[in-house]
């Protein structure tokens, strides 16, 4: 398999000078972790939910109205390119040095496509490596009562895309994810005045962001169906459950791992 087989060639991508929330319904529309940011007509960087959720909830822009935030105070320059003669294993293993959600790809100055996290995903569909060697072990995890902004510190300072969401015995509701948390702290900051948003923003809980029917696996599961349920879902992972309780993640940051671990160098 080719890097060229898995790229997105018509990729969308907007201004630098579009609002913020123009991305942000591209974004959930297309089930992407991130698009491409244009100016004049040239492809010049990227922008997240990581990066976004960074500074979303910050004290610099309590005051700002979401509505007035554009994708130029957001965006990222990419952290690497890679080409049209780039292997799958070499661009997996640029993803997961760089955190980088996403790698456009070039032919010289030509610009080709974009090499998505979800573009890995669709390489793995046909392997049956078990879910429970692949899976992520330690992981953190939420009550759904707890507060909104605590999910955001753990999803920020873990990296993970996903934290899956428990009742008080430990039993699997649901998972919160980099997306929906941004959606309701957008909204958050639009709705609420901002005189009230300090005290009332402790009284955002995770049970108001969570998805509940949050796509899991069985232990005894394998990649394949792991990847091929993230496809079909457009989430950054699924949750691996034992029972009614998570015991693992594979999330595309395990994909990316096993890509570098068993993919050729050339191909």
């Amino acid at each position: 398999m080719k890097l060229t087989d898995i790229a997105t060639r018509d990729a969308p991508a907007l201004n630098k000078n579009r609002p913020l929330l123009d991305a942000l319904d591209l974004m959930e529309k297309q089930g992407l972790e991130g698009i491409c940011v244009s100016d004049d007509g040239k492809v010049v960087g990227y922008l997240s939910y990581a990066d976004i959720l960074t500074k979303i909830g910050t004290q610099r822009l309590r005051a700002v109205s979401p509505g007035s935030l554009y994708i130029s105070g957001f965006m990222s320059s990419f952290p690497a390119t890679v080409s049209n003669d780039t292997s799958v294993r070499k661009a997996a293993k640029l993803m997961l040095e760089l955190n980088a959600d996403l790698l456009p790809m070039f032919y010289g100055e030509m610009f080709l496509g974009v090499v998505y996290r979800s573009s890995m995903v669709r390489a793995v569909q046909d392997r049956e490596v078990s879910a429970s060697q692949l899976m992520r072990r330690k992981f953190p995890s939420v009550r759904s009562s707890e507060r909104a902004i605590h999910a955001r510190k753990l999803l920020l300072d873990s990296g993970s895309p996903l934290i899956p969401v428990l009742n008080d015995d430990g039993r699997y509701l649901g998972a919160v994810t980099r997306g929906a948390l941004l959606k309701a702290l957008v909204d958050f900051h639009m709705y609420v005045p901002e005189k009230h948003q300090k005290a009332r923003i402790r009284q955002l809980s995770i049970s108001n962001v969570m998805k509940v029917d949050y796509p899991s696996i069985g232990e005894e599961s394998n990649l394949g169906e792991a990847a091929r349920k993230i496809l079909a879902e457009r989430c950054p992972g699924v949750v691996v459950v034992n029972g009614l309780t998570p015991v693992g993640i594979i999330s595309t940051d395990e994909i990316l791992s096993f890509i570098v671990n068993t993919f050729p160098e050339e191909q």
